[in-house]
């Protein structure tokens, strides 16, 4: 489908999975950047019936708008196909993240945690209810802003007229237990956000899919599961918060998405001030009634002081209590110190080297780096995830370098492409540019030292190549094929070799353009060769080198 027009709308590459037919479009008249999702209709449901659903469920959800919610344009029909055309979010879905990263610090699942509560509590405030939330279908963007997708317009205890009694056992895997029988609510919502929240801090689900039977019993039979069991350091408001959310009991889970928000902005503040722990484990702590003055509630109840008593300091504000305070500081003061001697666990390390690189500050991306190394020294259960992170924290100081022109002579030959590669994209030269990429992805290990530098150079070569929309006339494809044949080095044939390809498939089959896709197959065949003769002379000098040169090797010298 790419570079094929559906209404408005010119394809310009497929996104995701092959299992979802998602697509990046332009909508030229507006010029506007979109996300075309295409949905299957059962054919239970008559055609003409399904459209006009669609379009007044459209229009409804249009009016809905939310900061964590991906925005919905409008939908169509081509060629027998409904499409939704949404906001193009950039960024990668939740699910990729955790493919590759294993679990998230904890500071960062309570942000994400926070987001999508907030977006939950606005859409039970409009009598609706997602259903369906997955990993999947929680976008990420670059700078950490939750974006929710596939929203429908579904209501509590409402069968969707287009739903199918097919689950799959991934999406059952986030369904809460009365999901299997009654339907949704909005406390399965509840559910599903807690299986979400315990996948980012464990890394793993709190029931594995096996069968959907099997799955459905655990759900009903077994109880919530705890974090604090799989992940030592996991705070305990956050655990208790997660388990209440997996509760099988619905009247058990939080009472409305306001209280999980409540609950997440406590917990950032709690862990914002850092409170010392003689202040946590002090009798009565409270984190939501610490400090509390009741005096002005007693007036207004009519609770009079018995007498002159209360007009005496309370037993913690005399000179001896706070005597014994300070001595008591001071002895914590020295216990903290004797632990900073200790070196802090891993764990931990990951955490600040995550919080470090949320920032847009080089210099902390450069501290969390040093932070990882030592986690991927100690080779330690978190040492794979640190090395991870580390790589992620050298691709952002490269983008950044490459995107402000920097250079140093001290940057390895690698790096310094990748810097002229950007910079050449930037200038507009588009061909050079995919040249230059092409040729640090072919020469750099993916699991070497200069990984990130591959990974960078890959998605951007992938960015590029989607960018150079062929013309559709037939001239003009001439004038291409033409240009390609004069190619001589092997680089410049490389880059014929890739527009000949692309114009053989795109043409291939469609009418009118029979005759310049046979010249441009045969000029295709042509430069496969030429390429295949160049580097078959580069290989002869190395040939013979290895057969008349090297010497026999001296077999006591090596013992």
């Amino acid at each position: 489908m790419e570079n094929s027009y559906v209404g408005p709308f010119l394809i310009i590459k497929k996104l995701g999975n092959r299992r979802h037919k998602v697509y990046h479009a332009k909508q030229t008249e507006q010029d506007r950047d979109v996300a075309l999702k295409f949905i299957q209709i059962p054919p239970s449901v008559p055609w003409d019936n399904a459209v006009d659903k669609i379009n007044r469920e459209v229009n409804e959800l249009q009016k809905l708008k939310h900061p964590n919610l991906v925005t919905i344009f409008g939908a169509g029909v081509d060629q027998e196909r409904i499409f939704f055309a949404t906001e193009l979010v950039h960024g990668e879905s939740l699910s990729s993240i955790l493919a590759r990263r294993g679990r998230l610090a904890p500071d960062l699942v309570v942000e994400y945690g926070r987001q999508i509560a907030e977006f939950l509590q606005f859409l039970h405030s409009q009598n609706l209810i997602h259903s369906k939330l997955t990993p999947e279908k929680i976008m990420v963007t670059d700078s950490n802003r939750i974006k929710i997708s596939d929203l429908r317009l579904n209501r509590a205890k409402r069968r969707r007229w287009d739903s199918t009694r097919r689950r799959e056992l991934d999406l059952a895997a986030y369904m809460a237990p009365e999901q299997f029988q009654e339907g949704a609510t909005e406390k399965s919502d509840y559910y599903s956000l807690g299986v979400i929240l315990y996948e980012m801090l464990t890394g793993k689900l709190p029931y594995p899919p096996d069968t959907m039977g099997r799955l459905a019993k655990m759900k009903q039979d077994a109880p919530a599961p705890s974090v604090a069991k799989n992940v030592m350091n996991c705070p305990i408001w956050l655990d208790k918060m997660v388990t209440q959310m997996l509760d099988p009991d619905p009247s058990n889970r939080p009472h409305s998405a306001r209280a999980i928000v409540l609950g997440f902005e406590e917990i950032q503040k709690i862990s914002a001030s850092k409170k010392a722990a003689v202040a946590q484990i002090s009798g009565g702590f409270n984190a939501l009634t610490a400090g509390e003055d009741k005096t002005e509630a007693k007036q207004l109840l009519g609770i009079a002081p018995a007498s002159d008593e209360s007009e005496k300091p309370f037993f913690f504000q005399t000179a001896a209590f706070q005597g014994l305070a300070l001595v008591a500081i001071l002895g914590a003061s020295v216990f903290l110190a004797g632990r900073a001697m200790i070196p802090p666990a891993s764990s931990g390390l990951i955490e600040q080297a995550n919080l470090l690189m949320l920032t847009d500050d080089p210099e902390n991306w450069s501290k969390a780096r040093e932070l990882l190394k030592k986690v991927i020294d100690r080779k330690d259960q978190y040492s794979q995830n640190a090395e991870t992170m580390y790589y992620d924290a050298r691709r952002k100081s490269l983008v950044l370098n490459a995107e402000n022109g920097t250079t140093n002579p001290l940057y390895s030959e690698n790096v310094q492409l990748f810097v002229k590669a950007v910079r050449l994209e930037k200038a507009g030269e588009i061909g050079r540019a995919v040249d230059t990429l092409t040729e640090l992805v072919a020469v750099i290990d993916p699991n070497g030292n200069e990984r990130h530098v591959f990974f960078e150079a890959k998605s951007r070569l992938e960015a590029l190549e989607s960018r150079e929309i062929l013309p559709t006339q037939i001239d003009k494809l001439s004038d291409l094929i033409a240009k390609a044949t004069t190619a001589n080095s092997l680089g410049e044939l490389q880059s014929a070799q890739r527009l000949l390809s692309k114009i053989t498939l795109q043409f291939a089959g469609v009418e009118g353009y029979e005759e310049i896709v046979a010249i441009s197959s045969r000029e295709l065949r042509s430069t496969k060769q030429k390429i295949s003769d160049l580097e078959a002379l580069a290989e002869i000098p190395n040939q013979q080198v290895s057969e008349k040169s090297v010497p026999e090797p001296d077999h006591d010298s090596l013992n």
